[in-house]
C-alpha cells in the first residue's frame, strides 16, 4: 500500500506541533519555573507524542508490528501523561498506578493480537478504548478542577477540547466495531482515507496543548486569588475576604430575610504569651485558636482572622435564640484548649462579643455592636461571651 503525500505531510506538521509544544513545556518547567512539576510532564506528554509520531512516518505495509506497537504505545502514554500533569496541577488525587495497569493491559493485548495474527480492526480497537479511556479521566479532572475555582462554565470552555477528543475515539472504537468495516479506512494513517483523522489529530495536538496552558493559569489565578483573601498564618480568610462575605450575606438578608449571626472574639492574654515566650509561640497559639475554631462550627459557617488576636466568625441561618448556646459552645472549646509550647503549656481563652442581624441594621454597625460586646466581656474578667447590646 502507497503512502498518501497528504497524509505524510500532516503527520509531520503534527511531529513538528508536539515538538515546539514540549520545547515550550520545558521552559515553563525551567528555568521559568511555571508550575513546574505539572509542566515536566506536559513535557514528557508531548515528548512522547512525537516519538508516537515519527513512528508513524516510518508506517508502510512491511513494517514490523514492532514499530506499530512502539507508536501506539508512544502516543498513548502522552494522553495519559496529560492526566497526571492534570492531576499534578490540581493537587488531585493520583492514578498513576491504575493508568499504568491499563496501559500494560492494552500492550498485552496487541502482542496477543499480533501472536493470534488477528484482524488489525483488533488492535484499532484496543488503542482507541485505551485512548477514550485516559482522555475521559483527564477530562474529568480538569472540568471538576475547573469548575470548583471558577464555575460550570468555565470548566465547559476548558474541558470542552477533552471532552470532543474522548468522544472522537469512542466513536472510532464503535465504527470498529461496526460489520464490515474496512480496516485501512480508520486503522492506517498513511493513507487518503485517513486525512480526516490526521487532521483531527492536527487540532487536537493544538487545542490540548491550549487547554493545557489554560489550565496553568487558571491554577496560577486561583493561587494569586487565595493569596489575596486567605490569611497565611492561619489559612483562614482575611478581613478583606470576610467583610465581602458580610456584605454578600447582609444583602441576601434584606433581599430574602435569611437570619444570619456573628461573633467577634480575642485571644485574652494574648500580649503576654508574645511577651513571656516570644512570637513563635504566639503564632502557634493562633494557628491552634484558628483549627479549634473551625473544627467546632459547621461547614457553611465562616471563621476568619479578622486582625491580630482576633477572629470573625459568621454563622448564615443562625436566629437570636441559638447564637448563645453556639457562643458559650465556641468559648467552653477554647478554655478547654491547651498548647505545649517547648516543653510549658499555654492555656487559651477568649472573650466573645455575638449578635444576630436585626430589622434596619446595616453590617458595618453589627460589627461594632459585637466589638462593644467583647470589650464588655473583657472587662468582666475575660473567657466570657457577651451578647450586644441594640442600641
Amino acid at each position: 500500500m502507497n503512502s498518501h503525500p497528504g497524509s505524510e505531510l500532516l503527520i509531520s506538521f503534527i511531529l513538528l506541533l508536539a515538538l515546539v509544544a514540549g520545547v515550550a513545556w520545558g521552559f515553563m518547567a525551567r528555568p521559568l519555573r511555571i508550575a513546574p512539576k505539572a509542566s515536566i510532564r506536559f513535557f514528557f506528554a508531548n515528548m512522547s507524542l512525537s516519538a508516537g509520531i515519527y513512528l508513524l512516518t516510518v508506517h508502510t505495509s512491511n513494517v514490523s508490528f514492532l514499530n506499530w506497537l512502539l507508536a501506539d504505545i508512544a502516543i498513548l502514554s502522552s494522553f495519559m501523561l496529560i492526566g497526571w500533569g492534570i492531576q499534578e496541577l490540581f493537587k488531585l488525587h493520583s492514578s498513576v498506578k491504575r493508568d499504568c495497569l491499563t496501559l500494560l493491559f492494552a500492550c498485552l493485548l496487541m502482542l496477543t493480537g499480533h501472536l493470534q495474527q488477528l484482524d488489525p480492526v483488533f488492535l484499532g480497537v484496543v488503542f482507541s478504548v485505551t485512548a477514550t479511556i485516559f482522555l475521559f479521566s483527564a477530562s474529568q479532572h480538569n472540568f471538576q478542577a475547573i469548575q470548583k475555582d471558577f464555575g460550570i462554565a468555565a470548566a465547559c470552555l476548558m474541558s470542552a477540547p477533552l471532552f470532543i477528543a474522548t468522544a472522537v475515539f469512542f466513536a472510532r472504537t464503535l465504527i470498529l466495531l461496526w460489520p464490515e468495516t474496512h480496516a485501512d479506512s480508520f486503522v492506517a494513517t498513511y493513507t487518503a482515507e485517513a486525512m480526516p483523522f490526521l487532521w483531527f489529530c492536527v487540532i487536537l495536538t493544538l487545542t490540548i496543548n491550549i487547554v493545557m496552558i489554560g489550565g496553568a493559569l487558571a491554577r496560577l489565578v486561583a493561587k494569586i486569588r487565595q493569596f489575596a483573601e486567605r490569611d497565611q498564618l492561619t489559612g483562614l480568610w482575611n478581613r478583606r475576604a470576610v467583610l465581602k462575605k458580610l456584605q454578600e450575606m447582609h444583602e441576601q438578608w434584606q433581599k430574602q430575610q435569611q437570619s444570619y449571626s456573628l461573633i467577634l472574639l480575642d485571644l485574652d492574654h494574648f500580649k503576654l504569651i508574645n511577651d513571656s515566650l516570644g512570637h513563635d509561640a504566639g503564632d502557634a497559639a493562633l494557628r491552634r485558636c484558628a483549627t479549634t475554631l473551625s473544627a467546632v462550627v459547621r461547614t457553611q459557617d465562616l471563621v476568619s482572622r479578622y486582625g491580630g488576636e482576633e477572629f470573625l466568625l459568621l454563622f448564615p441561618g443562625v436566629a437570636a435564640t441559638e447564637l448563645p448556646l453556639i457562643a458559650e459552645k465556641i468559648r467552653a472549646t477554647l478554655a478547654g484548649c491547651q498548647l505545649i509550647w517547648q516543653n510549658q503549656p499555654i492555656e487559651l481563652s477568649a472573650s466573645l462579643g455575638y449578635i444576630t442581624v436585626y430589622p434596619g441594621a446595616k453590617a458595618e454597625h453589627l460589627l461594632t455592636l459585637a466589638d462593644h460586646a467583647m470589650y464588655k466581656a473583657k472587662a468582666e474578667g475575660r473567657n466570657k461571651a457577651c451578647r450586644a447590646v441594640i442600641s
